[in-house]
């Protein structure tokens, strides 16, 4: 007799789990806020069609690279580039362009095999625009059998658009977005597919799509390109030893001077460094820009003295250590120039990194950050109060970024003054950065002590940043208390040509709460400025 209310909260709580946060996450899987709600071709394919939802990848190469690959699709053609054993009968997908599966034309139909079931009439070509849009139409009764579109409709179908979207691209890439509309009848059962059984089964298929598809044009684009000795390779003006094999480092310490640094590489192409904030946190609080992966070697680290790095006392965490132990691993990691990000403290260090070492700083890049230490140390205090904190928060707040506490007060402070880090803090920013890895975590209150007292008091290298001649990204979060928009504004007026944007709806970590805005910024920065 319990049996039953348990599997009813179990199912409740997973359906809850589903609604609130995995579906929001497969509906929009790399795309931005603009590419979910922006316009969309296609709308008159589906008559009372609603929007559904988008998913979107950045190709290195530009659009008539992309576009033959698209016109190929097809069963009986160049595949669909998924999982080819569920919609292609197990034959591999096409690797390379077809000529004779170019001559797509409006009105032609294309064909996906499903297991059991064998070859399927699944998609009409409604709408070309060659090297832009290619749109498909689908009309099938709930048994899947495909309906003719000039017929009056019954009185139950499955109707929707599959939209294949090229936008150019600063140095020739392009973002490719998929989307499209979708409706039927009766309209429960419609909307019963469309939110619960859909969005699983299109992400599992059409993000595997997208990957092989970006794999497959990039690799044809660079065989296409000039030999590497005739021209720099892209994104990076030495090519590191190793480069080919360089796409994984395990998570482990290697040891740097005098310190073991703990240092996590992943990804493929020219490499970027990751700094993370604090000080006090560690390279899993930026765990959201692994979606970067896919285009850059990400480099994540622990400073010295912070998260897993060990072997140095907290009082050798100086501006000339931190700066030269990212020199150590650049060199160590067989790097000759690459582009460094830094987030909030970590852009502190990226600040002093570029000053010092400026021939190996590619392209900077400032998440949250600021060149004068005023702004935490005695800012941050006057705008939560601002903001309605009581003024006992108000002097957590200063006691935090000067460190007047106690290692055993680290929890307790945070725990009083964490919200106010965030646009709108909430149990789905929560699970997203639990996701992403946060739950590794592992904080240390010494560093952020040593700093407060030590390390940031007075520093500021407001008037050396007309010396930074490397191209400089600065992004903020418009509610950030730490480092406001004012300070950004105040980094990006000091350095030289530099790119200022303001992310919306996010407070001090943007990379978390509007991730797709701050990657999709970062790859469009770097691939515009990159070293040729």
């Amino acid at each position: 007799m319990t049996l039953a209310p348990g599997i009813g909260i179990t199912g409740a709580a997973a359906a809850a789990l589903y609604a609130g946060l995995i579906r929001p996450r497969l509906v929009r899987w790399g795309a931005t806020e603009d590419e979910i709600t922006g316009p969309f071709p296609g709308a008159e394919l589906v008559p009372d069609g609603e929007r559904s939802g988008a998913m979107a990848v950045t190709i290195d190469a530009p659009p008539e690279q992309v576009w033959p690959w698209l016109v190929q699709m097809g069963w009986d053609r160049g595949g669909w580039y998924s999982w080819d054993h569920l919609d292609n009968a197990g034959r591999p997908s096409a690797r390379r362009v077809h000529p004779e599966w170019q001559d797509l034309r409006c009105g032609d139909t294309l064909r996906y095999w499903a297991p059991g079931a064998g070859p399927l009439d699944s998609y009409t070509v409604a709408t070309m625009e060659k090297n832009r849009f290619l749109g498909l139409h689908g009309l099938s009764d709930l048994r899947g059998r495909t309906l003719d579109p000039r017929q009056p409709r019954p009185s139950a179908y499955i109707e929707g658009s599959w939209g294949f979207l090229l936008k150019e691209l600063p140095g020739r890439r392009t973002r490719l977005v998929i989307s499209g509309y979708q409706t039927g009848r009766p309209r429960w059962v419609a909307r019963f597919v469309y939110f619960w059984v859909f969005p699983p089964m299109v992400w599992i298929m059409q993000a595997r799509m997208l990957r092989v598809l970006k794999r497959n044009i990039e690799r044809a684009a660079r065989t296409s390109e000039p030999p590497t000795d005739a021209v720099a390779p892209r994104g990076n003006l030495i090519r590191p030893r190793g480069w080919a094999g360089l796409r994984r480092v395990r998570p482990g310490r290697i040891p740097i001077r005098d310190t073991h640094l703990y240092v996590d590489v992943v990804g493929q192409g020219p490499p970027l460094l990751i700094m993370h904030g604090g000080p006090s946190a560690d390279l899993w609080t930026m765990q959201s820009l692994r979606a970067c992966a896919d285009r850059f070697t990400l480099v994540f680290y622990d400073h010295r003295c912070n998260g897993r790095s060990v072997g140095a006392p907290v009082e050798s965490m100086t501006w000339e250590n931190l700066t030269a132990d990212a020199d150590g691993l650049r060199e160590h990691l067989g790097f000759g120039r690459w582009a460094v990000l830094g987030h909030s403290f970590g852009g502190q260090v990226a600040l002093e990194y570029a000053l010092r070492y400026p021939d190996r700083v590619s392209q900077l890049v400032l998440l949250d950050t600021s060149a004068d230490s005023r702004w935490e140390r005695q800012n941050a205090a006057e705008v939560v109060l601002e903001r309605g904190y009581s003024r006992a928060d108000a002097d957590l707040v200063r006691r935090w970024f000067t460190g007047e506490f106690t290692p055993r007060e680290y929890y307790p402070i945070f725990a009083r003054i964490g919200r106010a880090y965030f646009h709108h803090y909430s149990l789905g920013v929560l699970a997203r950065e639990l996701a992403a890895g946060a739950w590794r975590s592992r904080p240390r209150p010494e560093p952020l002590i040593f700093a407060g007292r030590y390390l940031l008091k007075g520093w500021s290298v407001l008037d050396r940043l007309g010396e930074i001649d490397a191209p400089t990204l600065v992004l903020g979060g418009r509610d950030d208390f730490v480092f406001p928009p004012a300070c950004q504004h105040e980094l990006a007026t000091g350095i030289p040509g530099s790119t200022l944007r303001i992310i919306e709806h996010a407070g001090h970590n943007p990379h978390d709460e509007q991730t797709a805005q701050v990657v999709q910024a970062i790859d469009d920065f770097l691939g515009a400025h990159a070293p040729t």
